[in-house]
């Protein structure tokens, strides 16, 4: 695996420690930009995982850099913040930072320093590989494990998304069986339990009226549907 990869999973890895389950935590998030209208390629994007609320919506910048980074880095992340509508964004830096780029770092830009070497405290190679045929490449990161409780037995699901084609996976601890899902696709697992998974593609709007897409991971019962996470386009 290339540094630089590992570096950005090092950082969603740390993003996942760093906030609750309120949060979803999206590495190499593509996302239509409000300003730009093009797609925009964001290391680690942690936004709300129910709904849109673009006021929790942070971005975080992976540099594993030989060199501090400096201000001209830092004003490409700011227009980066714009476009994308994100209320804070992090630069997460491997070798420091200029003082230049410090004193531009305004109060919604957080520079912080996680050293290389960090890499070693977390096995990367544990991760599953991503389950669509038309991903080679691509990671899951599980980051969410609801329990549902059917007929007085407790049954645990767990989904996550690939680092790679962001597609949402779904595994089933109860039969052990993982899939990923397509957009706008369902799934039983093999336990035929009274529930399934579904994907949804949505329109959002925020506080001032910008409109964009997401896809939706519900969970089904009889009785009632769960959001289980988002994923902005």
């Amino acid at each position: 695996m290339k540094e630089w990869k590992a570096y950005e999973r090092l950082v969603a890895v740390l993003c996942m420690d760093e906030h609750d389950s309120s949060r979803t935590v999206i590495p190499n998030a593509k996302i239509t930009g409000f300003i730009s209208k093009r797609k925009r390629q964001i290391d680690v994007l942690v936004d709300y995982r129910y709904d849109s609320d673009l006021n929790r919506r942070l971005i975080f910048d992976a540099k594993n850099r030989k060199r501090p980074i400096d201000i001209k880095e830092v004003e490409a992340f700011e227009g980066l913040m714009k476009d994308v509508n994100a209320k804070r964004g992090f630069i997460v830096c491997s070798n420091g930072f200029t003082k230049s780029a410090e004193r531009r770092a305004q109060k919604n830009i957080g520079i912080r320093i996680v050293p290389l070497d960090a890499i070693e405290e977390i096995d990367i190679n544990s991760w599953d590989k991503c389950w669509s045929s038309k991903c080679s490449n691509g990671l899951v990161l599980w980051d969410a494990t609801p329990g549902l409780i059917m007929g007085g037995k407790v049954t645990v699901q767990a989904s996550g998304k690939c680092d790679e084609c962001g597609k949402f996976h779904v595994w089933c601890w109860g039969c052990g069986n993982k899939t990923v899902l397509e957009k706008e696709e369902g799934w039983q697992c093999a336990c035929k339990g009274p529930w399934f998974w579904i994907t949804s593609i949505e329109d959002e709007e925020d506080e001032k009226g910008k409109t964009s897409k997401a896809n939706y991971l519900i969970l089904v019962t009889t009785n009632d549907a769960f959001i289980i996470d988002r994923r902005p386009h």
